[in-house]
C-alpha cells in the first residue's frame, strides 16, 4: 500500500517565472496525507490504497500475553505460539516468519523441526538433495525437515541455496531476519512477524520495530499468480495489541507540532524542491 502526491512548485527566475513538476511517493505509514500535501502547497494528491494490491492482504495481530518484569523471557516464549499460528493461518502453504536476530531465527527453526510437521507435499528425495548442498549442520538438520533459517550471516551460497529451495515450494517454514523482507524478492502465503521490539545492545536496550519495517515485511505476503489472499499475523504484547492494529492499517500520523514549524518546512521544502532550483 502506497500513498502519492503530485507537487508543483513556481521557481521566480530573474525573467520568466517557471513551474517545476515532479512526483512524490509518500509511505503508507502517512495516512494523513491531505495534511502533508497541504504543507508542501500541492495542488493534486492521490492515494493507491490497498485495492490496487495483486494480491488482497489480511493482517492480524495476536496478543500473546503481557511483558511483565522480564522482557528476555517474554520475547523467548513468543516461540512457543508460533506453531499454532502456522497451523491456524497457512493452509498449507508456504510461510516466512521475522525474527529480529541471527540467533533467533536458528533456535525457532531448530524448535520448529520438531513441534512444525512439514505440510508440503514435496517428495523427501528433493529435501535430501537440497539439504545436501550445504555445510552448515544446523541448515542441514532443518532443510531436511522442510524447514529453513536465512540472515546475513550465511555464506552467500547458503542464501542462495535456502532461497531456491523456498522459492520452489520445497520449504514450508522460513525464518528469517528483516533484511529478506528488504532485499531479496520472497514472497510468501503468510508472514508472522514475531515480536515487535528488538534487543539494540546495552547501551538501547529494547526499542520498537519502526512501522515502516513492519510494514515492508508485511508486503511479503500473497504471492502474485499463486495466492488469491495473502495472511500477515503481527505477534505482540496485551498491551501494545490495540497500537499495533493501528500502525497494520497505515494509521500513524505524521506528528502534527512538525507541520507548525518554520524550520521544519523550510527543511523539507530544501529536500524535496534543490533539484529544481538548481
Amino acid at each position: 500500500m502506497y500513498f502519492h502526491y503530485h507537487v508543483s512548485i513556481i521557481v521566480h527566475s530573474s525573467s520568466t517565472p517557471f513551474v517545476c513538476h515532479f512526483p512524490v511517493a509518500v509511505s503508507a505509514t502517512l495516512p494523513n496525507l491531505g495534511q502533508l500535501a497541504s504543507f508542501v502547497e500541492s495542488g493534486e494528491a492521490y492515494v493507491f490504497d490497498k485495492s490496487y494490491r495483486p494480491v488482497p492482504l489480511s493482517v492480524y495481530v495476536q496478543a500473546c500475553g503481557r511483558i511483565g518484569n522480564n522482557r528476555y523471557l517474554f520475547d523467548k516464549s513468543l516461540n512457543q505460539h508460533v506453531p499454532g499460528i502456522l497451523k491456524r493461518f497457512s493452509s498449507g502453504r508456504p510461510a516466512i516468519v521475522f525474527c529480529h536476530s541471527k540467533k533467533e531465527t536458528e533456535q525457532l527453526a531448530e524448535e520448529l523441526t520438531k513441534s512444525y510437521a512439514n505440510p508440503s507435499r514435496v517428495n523427501d528425495s528433493v529435501l535430501v538433495d537440497f539439504s545436501g548442498k550445504t555445510n552448515t549442520p544446523s541448515l542441514h538438520r532443518c532443510i531436511r525437515k522442510g524447514i529453513a533459517f536465512h540472515h546475513a550471516g550465511l555464506d552467500a551460497s547458503d542464501r542462495r541455496l535456502v532461497e531456491e529451495a523456498f522459492g520452489s515450494g520445497s520449504i514450508s517454514c522460513l525464518c528469517a531476519t528483516s533484511t529478506l523482507a528488504m532485499g531479496v524478492n520472497l514472497p510468501s502465503h503468510l508472514v508472522v512477524i514475531k515480536g515487535t521490539s528488538a534487543y539494540r545492545g546495552a547501551g538501547n536496550g529494547h526499542q520498537d520495530i519502526d512501522s515502516g519495517t513492519l510494514l515492508q515485511m508485511m508486503g511479503r505476503a500473497g504471492r502474485p499468480g499463486f495466492d488469491k489472499t495473502g495472511t500477515a499475523v503481527i505477534m505482540t504484547d496485551t498491551d501494545s495489541k490495540t497500537r499495533y492494529e493501528n500502525v497494520s492499517q497505515g494509521y500513524a500520523l505524521i506528528n502534527h507540532y512538525c507541520f507548525s514549524r518554520p524550520k521544519f518546512r523550510c527543511l523539507i521544502f530544501l529536500l524535496l524542491f534543490k533539484p529544481c532550483i538548481a
